[in-house]
């Protein structure tokens, strides 16, 4: 299984981030025009793979995960005509796999950069390129993956890969709830819903009966009900109870 934080003061300014010049890594990949670019940073802690692409989370110890095996995110970017074309990501694979290894990076530096590159892709190697991020340890992501989300000219499903991991992050859920009006396409803001609801605070609550209430989609209103349903607060209870005895 394919896994699987500056709080903002508002979200509703925010545009994607266009860095006045590239980065290090992304100066030393550019330079690369066919062929693999490999680097190597530190994971958050709990993350293990089996060094051929699966990544899992792991809790304490337990002789389940004798196989997981811990250690950096290893990436590997491929590179044709001087353009990006893929992105690999395994953990715990230190083998040098690339002419052009770039060694031990910095991870918050590899996260930005990998989710800036993530605007550029589609399919499975924007999907690795921000689980790589997500991975990275000590990373203050959140307007990166408000930027992804935001960025109409992405696919759905990346940035709904960027929602949830924005969701994990220590963004205030009063910022986070601010995204919800300006999210169009209909698979986004139903995910929106799922990741509210792991939230679990008032604020929370609060934007899954407005969005239960008020949603101009039937579909949205009743998938809002059912992670009310599942949260056992109070305010939700009362909220559905209400609705069925109207």
């Amino acid at each position: 299984m394919r896994m699987i934080i500056v709080a903002l003061a508002a979200l509703a300014g925010f545009a994607p981030t266009v860095a006045s010049q590239p980065s290090g890594i992304a100066r030393r990949v550019d330079a690369v025009r066919d062929g693999s670019v490999s680097m190597r940073f530190a994971s958050v802690p709990g993350v293990c793979g089996d060094g051929a692409g699966s990544t899992w989370t792991r809790n304490g110890s337990s002789d389940s995960w004798r196989g997981c095996i811990t250690g950096p995110v290893h990436v590997v970017i491929g590179r044709a005509d001087n353009a990006t074309v893929s992105v690999r990501t395994t953990i715990g694979d230190s083998r040098r796999s690339s002419d052009n290894d770039l060694g031990i990076v910095s991870a918050p530096d590899a996260a930005r950069y990998l989710l800036e590159l993530a605007h550029s892709l589609g399919g499975r190697n924007a999907s690795e390129a921000v689980s790589a991020a997500a991975l990275a340890d000590s990373a203050n992501l959140s307007s990166e993956f408000v930027s992804l989300v935001q960025d109409a000219s992405v696919a759905v499903d990346t940035r709904q890969q960027a929602l949830f991991w924005l969701g994990q992050t220590r963004i205030p859920t009063s910022d986070l709830s601010r995204l919800y009006e300006g999210l169009k396409p209909v698979g986004l803001r139903e995910h929106f819903v799922f990741v509210m609801s792991q939230r679990r605070d008032e604020t929370a609550i609060d934007k899954l009966i407005d969005i239960a209430s008020h949603d101009a989609d039937r579909d949205i209103r009743k998938n809002a009900m059912y992670w009310l349903g599942q949260t056992n607060n109070p305010r939700a209870v009362k909220f559905l109870r209400d609705l069925v005895t109207r």
